[in-house]
């Protein structure tokens, strides 16, 4: 700050002085109650006044953007540290935009940072993805919460990518994310949204539906298909309305050998085939944390994958506060029929 920037002394009795903008255009065009000042001493008088009162308006600027912090992201253990969900959903809100192409696809930011490629046509997550700029706030709170450096984890549906960047970004260079997208054209989104935001070296993408046993084909029902004309339309094929695309399934306890320490399973309508293949990677992976979306309505087997869950581990479900907390097979059978269930032997964060 200049050194004549300091506030002049004034008689604490002086009365409030107009703006510094209202008094300048008064000055310069001789409106308002008073005139043009005539010397040329007032002239430097004034000048003189408004400089320090511009400089005093900048410190107060300076020390409020100091207190808020940046308007960027740099990382997403940054943006929770908050702690304030209004205000962090506020910033990501804030830093939202969307470009449509030419191919089907709207190109977003999400959570401050990642830029991804979402369905133009598709209206489940991405008006969420466009407007918002986050989805399922209080599952991406939590997941940030129980992922660590260096970690490996599981994408089960990756869809466009959203958990798999969020992952990404949690386990680091030094750990490992492996992302399964059946659907032809979502798996396309998926490549470029990993590829675009540089996350290629942690993240491996494969064309393949989990499942309780590997096949060279099965067939996956597809909301989401793409132009009707694109490069990807010919995958598709319609039985009674609806569309499908064949892909190869695997077993996971099967896949690779090793353990994970995280498994996000967001095909709620094969959680009970999926489940029914982890039997090995869940014996040999004890500190192994489960997100698994559930919905009672959709499952072909409910009881029995509850049964076959709880035998393993205590049931919680995710609430809207970002918390897990305990439930029973009866509840979610029950008056809550839709959750996302946490399962493992650790205490979650």
């Amino acid at each position: 700050m200049p050194k004549d920037d300091s506030n002049l002394p004034m008689p604490i009795e002086a009365p409030r002085r107009r703006g510094v903008v209202p008094r300048l255009l008064s000055w310069l065009f001789a409106t308002g109650s008073g005139s043009a000042p005539q010397g040329g001493y007032a002239t430097h008088d004034e000048l003189f006044r408004m400089r320090g009162e511009l400089a005093a308006v900048r410190a107060e600027l300076e020390a409020m953007h100091a207190a808020m912090g940046r308007r960027d992201i740099a990382t997403l253990e940054e943006l929770f540290r908050g702690g304030n969900r209004r205000q962090v959903e506020a910033l990501i809100r804030d830093r939202t935009q969307n470009i449509p192409l030419p191919d089907g696809s709207v190109l977003c930011r999400t959570l401050g940072r990642f830029k991804m490629f979402a369905d133009a046509a598709d209206g489940g997550i991405a008006p969420h993805l466009l407007l918002d700029g986050y989805w399922e706030y209080w599952i991406t709170e939590f997941v940030c919460r129980n992922v660590a450096r260096g970690e490996t984890a599981y994408d089960i549906g990756a869809i466009y990518g959203y958990y798999t960047a969020v992952l990404a970004d949690l386990v680091g260079p030094a750990g490992r994310v492996v992302a399964f997208e059946p659907n032809p054209w979502l798996h396309w989104l998926l490549q470029r949204n990993i590829a675009v935001n540089g996350l290629g070296d942690v993240v491996a993408i494969h064309r393949m539906a989990a499942a309780e046993a590997a096949r060279d084909s099965l067939r996956v029902p597809a909301l989401l298909t793409g132009p009707f004309h694109g490069q990807h339309a010919n995958w598709f094929t319609f039985e009674k309305g609806r569309a499908g695309a064949p892909a190869p399934a695997v077993a996971l306890q099967d896949f690779e050998p090793g353990s994970v320490d995280f498994l996000r399973i967001g095909v709620a309508t094969a959680a009970d085939s999926i489940v029914a293949g982890l039997g090995g990677l869940l014996d040999r992976s004890p500190n192994l944390r489960i997100l698994l979306e559930f919905d009672a309505n959709r499952c072909k087997e409910a009881p029995a994958l509850l049964a076959a869950l709880s035998a393993r581990y205590p049931l919680h479900y995710v609430d809207g506060d970002s918390r897990a907390k305990p439930c029973t097979a009866e509840q979610l059978l029950g008056e809550r029929r839709v959750a996302t269930l946490y399962l493992s032997r650790m205490e979650p964060r």
